[in-house]
């Protein structure tokens, strides 16, 4: 008995010890890398093209459906005309429309026609924690599949009721759209907009409200998306109305980082159903925000209706709260004809929140 006895006391604590949590936690362990080469093939970045086909915003999104249903933001593809998917292996994929979405949670699902597409996993945000190791994949300003990692920091509720996964997963103008991922390969949320007032303040619609969205079957053209809405990848934390003093205008203001997004929102009544828009797009440049304020207005012409799109340079030298400083184009008429603007001039503008 005394032989055997030290070797039964061996085996039995051998046993416990490989059916403990601790054990088991070790084995089940992963690291970026592993997550990253599970989940890239899912994640895509996301085209957005006018009616001219020329491009006017970028961002990410991840498929969420073997047949084609791919989640993003809102303000990813609203106002656009059409979009394209690129996933990781180099396909392009057209866009058919626009399966759900919800402008006040920034959150959509477009669909693109495939089969046996690769498909991440909705995870229950419920059961996050603070602290859980998260990873973000996104393109960042073109730049595709790029890899960032954190933890998540908290869980946060706005003015408006709305709730937020916060996370110190680093973001950037384009990760728009992409997925927040679990260390078990399963999406924690959408990232959707960065705090600018601090350091590292970055947040993500939870991944519960993704399901009632999936749950839709019938395609919407993209003209349904608001137009009002539209401005390229934002932060919806810094969003406000401002009127210019100058043309008394109403403009919705976003800022993301070293980007500042404009809509005009008060159009004549006149183009208020149709495509129209004029939004700008600067960035941070030294002190200013240099960039270009953007327009796409129908004209009719004998044989139907036609779009024009003006672009013109635009600066921001002030930026604060309350006020809003920098230098526009002005000009006396536009000539829809010939998509060209009539006595162009340098004039400063002031706007204040409204």
């Amino acid at each position: 008995m005394t032989k055997v006895f030290p070797s039964c006391v061996f085996l039995f604590v051998c046993v416990v010890m490989s059916r403990s949590p601790l054990a088991q936690t070790a084995q089940k362990q992963r690291n970026v890398s592993d997550i990253v080469k599970a989940t890239v093939d899912s994640v895509v970045l996301i085209l957005v093209t006018d009616d001219t086909g020329n491009p006017v915003s970028e961002g990410s999104g991840f498929i969420a459906s073997s047949d084609g249903k791919i989640v993003t933001n809102h303000h990813v593809i609203a106002g656009a005309h059409s979009a394209v998917v690129k996933l990781n292996n180099g396909s392009f994929f057209p866009v058919e429309g626009i399966l759900a979405d919800d402008s006040d949670r920034d959150i959509a699902v477009i669909k693109v026609r495939g089969k046996n597409l690769p498909v991440l996993t909705i995870a229950d945000s419920d059961l996050l924690a603070a602290g859980d190791h998260v990873v973000a994949i996104g393109s960042p300003l073109g730049l595709e599949n790029s890899v960032s990692d954190g933890i998540i920091s908290g869980f946060r509720e706005d003015e408006k009721g709305r709730s937020w996964v916060q996370t110190t997963a680093p973001i950037s103008h384009g990760n728009s759209g992409g997925p927040l991922l679990t260390m078990d390969e399963k999406v924690a949320g959408v990232v959707t907009w960065k705090a600018t007032a601090g350091e590292n303040l970055n947040f993500a619609v939870p991944s519960k409200l993704i399901a009632a969205l999936l749950a839709s079957s019938t395609v919407k053209p993209f003209g349904s998306v608001s137009r009002i809405e539209a401005s390229s990848a934002t932060s919806l934390a810094d969003e406000r109305v401002w009127t210019s003093m100058t043309t008394g205008m109403d403009y919705k203001v976003r800022i993301q980082g070293d980007y500042v997004y404009a809509q005009w929102i008060n159009l004549p009544s006149a183009l208020q159903s149709t495509a129209a828009f004029n939004r700008w797009e600067l960035r941070k440049s030294g002190d200013k925000w240099i960039g270009k304020s953007i327009g796409n207005f129908p004209y009719k012409t004998w044989n139907g209706v036609k779009w024009c799109r003006i672009e013109t340079d635009i600066e921001i030298d002030k930026l604060s709260d309350s006020r809003i400083e920098g230098v526009g184009m002005a000009w006396k008429s536009v000539n829809l004809g010939k998509c060209q603007i009539e006595k162009p001039e340098k004039k400063p503008f002031v706007w204040i929140p409204k």
